[in-house]
């Protein structure tokens, strides 16, 4: 099994900014999807001795875990989390902080080359699809082992490609996933279940 939680909405997202490697704060609904999220953990999971806890060191995730943490029954996560550079988000590069309309103005024809083929367009001074792929492909080739139970805390853009992954998919339906912040996945059985939280 394993659970995949996206960081709650931050100030970023509100304002439908890249984030990648840059932080932004947790908004307040951000912290109450928190909440929710520790109290369907409250419900599902009795032993996180059972569980590995793998979380992005960004510090929208780090802030996301602590609230969720604070507001477990069984307050094991925070001292089980293994802090993961594979789970850092995609990496925007020059584009972080920017608004789509923003890099469409300063970016015409970077952007453009991307709208070409997103998969393999490297951000400048970031990442294309492709790297974050093998970056993700590294997680679990080193990571997770199969049939024992993980959760992990990360990023929209990670969540797509990790799901990608475990269910083979070509890269066109991999970047059509969205992870919204209201719900978590959970993979068992070779199969996704997408919980609303």
């Amino acid at each position: 099994m394993i659970i995949i939680v996206r960081h709650g909405q931050t100030f970023w997202n509100v304002l439908k900014k890249l984030q990648g490697h840059k932080n932004s704060k947790l908004t307040a609904k951000g912290k109450k999807q928190a909440l929710r999220v520790a109290k369907f953990l409250n419900r599902r999971i009795e032993n996180y001795e059972k569980f590995k806890i793998y979380s992005s060191p960004i510090k929208r995730v780090i802030d996301y875990t602590n609230v969720i943490n604070t507001n477990l029954v069984n307050k094991k996560i925070k001292k089980k989390i293994i802090y993961s550079d594979y789970l850092k988000e995609h990496n925007f590069g020059k584009w972080e902080g920017k608004s789509i309309k923003e890099i469409k103005k300063k970016f015409p024809a970077e952007f453009q080359n991307r709208e070409d083929d997103k998969w393999n367009f490297r951000v400048p001074n970031g990442e294309s699809y492709s790297i974050l792929n093998e970056r993700i492909k590294k997680f679990l080739r080193k990571k997770i082992i199969r049939n024992e139970k993980y959760i992990i805390f990360t990023h929209e853009m990670v969540s797509k490609v990790l799901r990608g992954i475990l269910l083979n998919l070509k890269k066109e339906k991999t970047m059509k996933l969205k992870h919204n912040s209201d719900y978590l996945f959970i993979y068992e059985n070779k199969k996704f279940k997408k919980i609303k939280i």
